[in-house]
């Protein structure tokens, strides 16, 4: 950024001159087209609408470095691909923490399989879909990388969630009661 214009040379408050602000020996085509390059640059840069005002979806296509999904996820689930026909678990209820971990889990990996998931990687990552609020709110908080494979999931999901459901009570639980 430039500081303020030098001062007029026949004094007042006249605005100096364009060679007095660019200079004698300069070619004022060369700035001016300088600046109309920036200004078509920036405008390919802006998002336009295109036929009609629908969304365009080749402009917002950006690499981005890090695979969407939760980052407790190594990056090879989060690169997941979902094969042509997989279908989401359509009967399988979300996991609050009110029921059996183990049971779930083992529900849940048979309904991604189902559903035409062949690959482990790909029912991990899909995962936080069929988690509600809090157990969801867990998943998000776990440190960076830390589920690799299926074992590490199971391992981890039963470790948190098996005291934060209620067994069912038998009939030696009632005559405790005496």
């Amino acid at each position: 950024m430039q500081g303020p214009p030098p001062p007029n040379p026949q004094g007042g408050n006249k605005a100096p001159s364009v060679h007095e602000r660019v200079g004698t020996n300069v070619d004022a085509r060369a700035t001016l087209e300088a600046r109309r390059r920036d200004k078509d640059v920036s405008e390919s840069r802006r998002y336009r609408p295109c036929r009609g005002g629908r969304y365009d979806p080749d402009h917002d296509r950006n690499t981005s470095p890090e695979p969407p999904g939760p980052r407790v996820f190594s990056e090879a689930i989060r690169r997941a691909k979902f094969p042509a026909r997989f279908q989401q678990p359509a009967n399988l209820t979300k996991y609050s923490g009110e029921t059996n971990p183990e049971l779930w889990v083992v529900d849940y990996h048979l309904a991604g399989q189902l559903g035409g998931a062949d690959d482990d990687l790909l029912i991990i990552r899909n995962l936080p879909l069929h988690l509600a609020d809090s157990a969801r709110a867990w998943l998000e908080h776990l440190p960076e990388r830390m589920i690799h494979d299926w074992a590490d999931l199971v391992k981890i999901f039963i470790g948190n969630f098996q005291g934060t459901y209620v067994c069912p009570a038998n009939s030696w639980d009632l005559r405790s009661y005496r």
